[in-house]
């Protein structure tokens, strides 16, 4: 899978010697980047070394105890509902819409109860939605706060994700849209504004873990052969970063740390330039949309213009048996690194389900079953050598749907 989607290698390389700054003149200033974004104030940015622990702290922050429900997507990502159960909460698993992404807002609301006191309101893949007025209205007890993990930049109706309802948290981790191999924010919704609090920092060891994996996902990104062998290096002496498994198998809670020196230098430096990537991105989607219209059979996604995806998905018309496999496949023949996100409506397929009952999420079953989708990395050119992977994978698809059909 292509990461690391804003960042190139000059980037990351430029970026050691700016280390020398420190942490606190980082991170203060990346507070004061991402708070003139989203034209708010810098006491409503709070920094952490991930997404997760920054929906930690915005659940606390609205104050979600025991006897509380949280309401979450069921197409979504284990570390999202690891956070509820520490709080003393009930989760409560709610599928999204008939062939949508996300929420479908008269399933939503059946399910809202009394109890309900915070909705995780999913923009799958980077696409923004807003809750609708008569939603909030009637349920004013509840707050609705924005997984905006896979779209970080992108609008609704003009408005950035993350502004229009009671908070929202975002991730820089390897995969995301703007990548600082980890890292997060949260942004704390109008009226409420808190101290950033004192997070223990990351070990040195962990800090060259992470530069070791960083520099593997980006040679990936321009040559696949040698980033899977940096990456194998990588593994062999230990110096891979990633999640604990105690996290994916057994639903533990993130332990927060503050965001390190290396995360908050690479995220600046592609803040910066956030305008261009997006046009870039936004003309690879364009891409990728007119040549599978070539197969109607599959389903693609309508979105605002100035969405800031973090794939481009689309789906099959029928269920896979192993989509890993396809996409293996798909990815041999076309040359392009096709993806499987999410592979379980708690992905991966696998990981701790938090008790959720098969078959009580059809709709975010079947999407889990087949979307696949396709790459947005800075490191593909928009050009002859990209429509030419583009016809195999189409040639390649045809084929599979035929010996589907």
């Amino acid at each position: 899978m292509l990461t690391a989607n804003s960042l190139t290698l000059w980037q990351f390389v430029s970026s050691l010697p700016m280390m020398l700054a420190g942490r606190r003149h980082h991170r203060a200033a990346l507070q004061r980047e991402l708070a003139r974004l989203f034209a708010v104030s810098e006491t409503r940015i709070m920094l952490f070394d991930s997404g997760r622990a920054a929906l930690a702290a915005l659940l606390a922050a609205h104050g979600v105890q025991q006897g509380d429900e949280v309401i979450v997507p069921a197409f979504t990502c284990v570390v999202v509902p690891n956070q509820v159960p520490p709080l003393g909460a009930t989760l409560r698993f709610v599928d999204i819409a008939e062939d949508g992404l996300n929420f479908g807002w008269a399933t939503l609301a059946a399910a809202i109860s009394p109890a309900t006191r915070v909705v995780i309101v999913p923009h799958n893949f980077g696409v923004a939605c807003e809750v609708p007025t008569w939603l909030r209205e009637r349920y004013r007890h509840v707050r609705f706060v924005d997984d905006g993990a896979h779209g970080f930049g992108s609008r609704c109706d003009g408005q950035l994700l993350g502004t229009y309802h009671d908070g929202a948290f975002f991730s820089f981790e390897y995969s995301k849209n703007i990548s600082g191999g980890i890292g997060g924010f949260a942004l704390l919704p109008a009226g409420m504004s808190l101290p950033q609090p004192e997070l223990p920092e990351l070990g040195c060891a962990d800090e060259w873990r992470l530069l070791a994996t960083l520099k593997s996902h980006l040679l990936a990104a321009r040559w696949p052969l040698l980033g899977r062998i940096s990456m194998a290096l990588t593994r062999r002496l230990g110096l891979v970063y990633r999640s604990a498994d105690a996290e994916v198998h057994e639903g533990m809670p993130h332990r927060a740390r503050a965001l390190p020196l290396l995360s908050s230098v690479l995220i600046r430096r592609q803040l910066a330039r956030l305008d261009s990537v997006m046009a870039h991105k936004a003309a690879l989607v364009a891409r990728y949309r007119a040549a599978l219209a070539a197969l109607p059979q599959l389903q693609q996604w309508q979105a605002p213009a100035d969405t800031h995806w973090v794939r481009y998905p689309f789906a099959l018309p029928q269920r896979v048996v192993d989509k890993a496999a396809l996409a293996r496949r798909l990815s041999q023949a076309s040359g392009l690194t096709i993806g499987v996100w999410f592979d379980d409506v708690i992905h991966p397929a696998g990981s701790w389900r938090h008790g959720y009952v098969a078959g009580s999420a059809p709709h975010g079953e079947a999407l889990a079953a087949t979307v696949l989708n396709l790459p947005l990395n800075i490191a593909i050119a928009v050009d002859a050598a990209l429509e030419q992977k583009l016809a195999r994978l189409v040639a390649a698809l045809t084929l599979y749907l035929e010996g589907e059909a």
